[in-house]
């Protein structure tokens, strides 16, 4: 790299509010959509992922590179020294995790500040990546990620390899690849790891509901196939189905509604008493439950989450009666047995209920729980894969599965 050389999420429209009280419309399109400002410039979250995947997340947050960032600078970094495995100085005298000039990273790790054991050091992984953050967002990132990347290496060979690479650390499978693309460069070495002097930053990047992003939808563009997909962020994206056999409207709707509530704890009694605020489909705000949730914070229990999904897709009124009924109830509510298209089945008894959409399932673990490692902490709403389904069956007794009844 010479001296001289030193993402963003597109906001489509959101769910319409219909029906008596909710019935949700997804305005899908093949885009995806978010909040402005802040949220606007959100990635996956690096949570349980490899510490280099955490570093490049949260730089490409920092330096506003927009939601795909992180893929780029893993890019460049898997480039230009393999993730680290190859720092030999170059020809040119470049230096480091991210090969910078000594000059050039002079001047951007000023702009992007130093771990707490300063100096700022081009050997170490998270004070490169940020710099190089820094640099990519003053020639142009994101609006211009091929300038920022030629500037980084002027060589159009470099700009075609770090996109390809960067391609392939974006989408369903992103994450998973760029932890395997790590694994696989650093094969039996020890891959690098915090230190007690190295912390991230900022907070890793999520999709945590919080006051400056009170919700963040990002994944309502559908998939191919008439099976949901779970995203590595935890997050899922409906089917889009075929000509022969479509996605109903409301399906669709009711996996971007598990979507909006993800992030929360699991509260006892969460998301029932109030439901204009629990089943909000806009800013959900569970109301309910004696005790705040794990974290402190306000959550939904099995129930509340269930509700909150089918007032998502605009059964609030007709199933639910306009409440949020207790899974003992749910066991009523509904017609008998599962689904015979497929698309939505609750299953409750007097204790549990959990939904399956589309392939995937809503589910809370209300714990001590008997997942190994017994006691593990207790999570509020979450998506997982149909074998949970036959889990719950055989750890938490016999479920009665209930669906729609009319033709979705």
């Amino acid at each position: 790299m010479n001296s001289n050389t030193t993402i963003a999420v597109i906001a489509a429209p959101f769910l319409i509010v219909l029906g008596l009280i909710f019935g949700l419309i997804l305005i899908g399109g093949g885009g995806t959509s978010g909040y402005a400002g802040a949220c606007s410039q959100a990635g996956p979250s690096a949570a349980g992922q490899p510490p280099l995947t955490q570093y490049y997340v949260n730089a490409a947050t920092q330096f506003k590179l927009g939601a795909d960032g992180y893929a780029y600078l893993a890019a460049v970094n898997k480039v230009e020294t393999g993730f680290g495995t190859n720092m030999a100085v170059s020809s040119a005298g470049a230096v480091g995790w991210m090969q910078f000039e000594p000059a050039t990273y002079a001047e951007y790790s000023k702009v992007a500040g130093a771990t707490p054991d300063a100096p700022a050091n081009p050997d170490d992984p998270q004070d490169a990546t940020y710099a190089a953050a820094a640099m990519m967002h003053a020639n142009g990132a994101p609006k211009a990620w091929s300038t920022a990347i030629y500037a980084y290496n002027h060589a159009d060979w470099y700009v075609s390899q770090v996109e390809a690479d960067a391609k392939r650390y974006i989408g369903i499978n992103g994450l998973s690849n760029l932890a395997a693309d790590i694994s696989a460069a650093w094969g039996a070495s020890t891959q690098p790891q915090w230190t007690s002097a190295q912390q991230p930053r900022t907070e890793n990047v999520s999709y945590a509901i919080s006051s400056s992003c009170p919700q963040q939808v990002l994944n309502v563009a559908p998939v191919p196939g008439e099976v949901a997909v779970i995203m590595p962020n935890g997050l899922a994206r409906p089917p889009q189905g075929s000509t022969k056999q479509p996605v109903p409207v409301a399906v669709q709707a009711m996996v971007d509604a598990g979507d909006r509530i993800t992030a929360f704890d699991y509260q006892w009694g969460g998301g029932h008493a109030d439901p204009a605020q629990s089943d909000s489909q806009t800013n959900p705000d569970p109301q309910g439950g004696t005790e705040p949730g794990q974290d402190g914070t306000p959550g939904y229990d099995c129930s509340g989450s269930t509700d909150y999904v089918l007032w998502g897709g605009g059964y609030g009124q007709s199933i639910l009666g306009r409440s949020d009924p207790a899974s003992g109830e749910l066991m009523m509510l509904g017609a008998a047995g599962a689904d015979p298209e497929g698309w939505v089945t609750w299953y409750a008894n007097a204790g549990h209920v959990f939904i399956e959409i589309a392939g995937i399932v809503l589910d809370t673990v209300h714990g001590p729980t008997s997942v190994q490692p017994k006691g593990a902490p207790s999570t509020g709403p979450r998506w997982a894969g149909a074998t949970e389904v036959a889990f719950e069956q055989s750890t938490d007794g016999e479920f009665t599965p209930r669906h729609i009844g009319a033709k979705l």
